[in-house]
């Protein structure tokens, strides 16, 4: 029962960017920012976000089991504080990464973004990835 939920699971995380694609697409081709008001707003920084959530999720799941299957892994596992990659892990770290190109979109939608900001950005999410990696 448990692996049937897991694997329903998994096909949601894997159709969710596609879904979200079509719903921006669908609200880009429909409405105008000025007739959907701040609700509608929001909602198309929701589906970005999710976009870019599951789409830095798959990525890094992905990238994350072929490591798991390769050499290096066995030798980055020898360290004995290195603990092995997981999912949670993957979603932390997407979740954050995900922020940073819907954070940089809402400043440059109301202009300004600066080289600064992009900076800060950058940096805030490194520290934000560092902070993850070392607490989970």
């Amino acid at each position: 029962m448990l692996n049937r939920i897991a694997d329903r699971l998994w096909y949601g995380i894997y159709l969710t960017p596609i879904v979200s694609l079509l719903m921006l697409f669908y609200i880009w081709n429909t409405t105008n920012p000025g007739t959907v008001g701040p609700l509608g707003i929001l909602f198309v920084f929701v589906l970005l976000y999710l976009f870019w959530a599951s789409i830095f999720f798959i990525i890094l799941h992905l990238g994350f089991s072929l490591f798991r299957k390769s050499n290096l892994f066995r030798v980055f596992m020898s360290r004995r504080e290195n603990k092995p990659f997981n999912w949670k892990k993957s979603y932390y770290i997407a979740s954050i990464i995900a922020f940073m190109p819907v954070l940089l979109l809402a400043m440059q939608s109301i202009n300004q973004l600066t080289i600064r900001d992009i900076l800060l950005a950058v940096g805030f999410t490194g520290l934000a990835i560092f902070y993850v990696l070392r607490r989970s």
